[in-house]
């Protein structure tokens, strides 16, 4: 498996640098680090509630669309699926992983472009931007769904964000599953990505045969209008 080189002082995890990076070394935006779960994997659940939502007439938005797994895998079951990354790098796989699917550059934080304006029945974010929430008023058509799923059991201010536009959390999931680090280089980048501080001595001291136990951890949630 290629691994990403490592960080420099100007490429920090999650810049626009680091995900340019992602996309030329890796040619995907993915966890890069190997990982061996001891359960399902917990995004399951998302994709289980996706499905769920998908009909033939379904039109959806996706947020922080990446190098277009979703639109590839799902975009097939629905009337439209039209996706937004803010990496050039990612949407330029994307139409290629996705041609079927419609790509947009931006980032979440200026006025809706007309072309997301909708109106979209669903709108999902996979690991994705919560900047997208302020914003669904404008891109939701009547009765729609917000689909969200963060790499934590708790995304600070999710829920208070859906609150302050008047959208009420119709569910949530807190998925945990043990999980290993197989190496150093494996945790290191999983600290990295996470944003935590890889300790060395911490890894001699708790590694077992299969690697670095750790929680693999997912927060769905399901939104809606009130």
């Amino acid at each position: 498996m290629r691994r990403p080189s490592p960080s420099h002082r100007s490429d920090l995890p999650h810049s626009r640098e680091w995900y340019a990076r992602l996309a030329r070394e890796l040619g995907e935006y993915r966890h890069p680090w190997t990982r061996v779960l001891g359960g399902p994997d917990p995004e399951l659940t998302f994709d289980a509630l996706l499905l769920e939502h998908l009909t033939p007439e379904t039109r959806v938005l996706e947020a922080g669309c990446g190098h277009g797994p979703d639109a590839a895998r799902f975009g097939p079951s629905c009337a439209r699926w039209v996706a937004y990354d803010r990496e050039p790098e990612l949407l330029a796989l994307a139409r290629q992983n996705a041609p079927q699917a419609e790509f947009h550059l931006w980032d979440g934080k200026s006025e809706v472009p007309e072309a997301l304006r909708g109106p979209f029945d669903l709108i999902v974010s996979r690991r994705g931007p919560t900047s997208v929430i302020p914003h669904l008023p404008t891109a939701a058509a009547a009765g729609a769904r917000f689909l969200y799923v963060g790499p934590r059991l708790d995304v600070p201010r999710v829920p208070e964000r859906l609150r302050a536009i008047g959208w009420a959390v119709l569910g949530e999931w807190r998925v945990s599953v043990r999980a290993w680090a197989p190496t150093w280089e494996d945790w290191r980048l999983r600290c990295e990505f996470m944003g935590e501080t890889a300790r060395r001595g911490d890894w001699e001291a708790e590694v077992t045969p299969r690697g670095l136990s750790y929680r693999e951890e997912r927060y769905i949630v399901l939104a809606g209008e009130s």
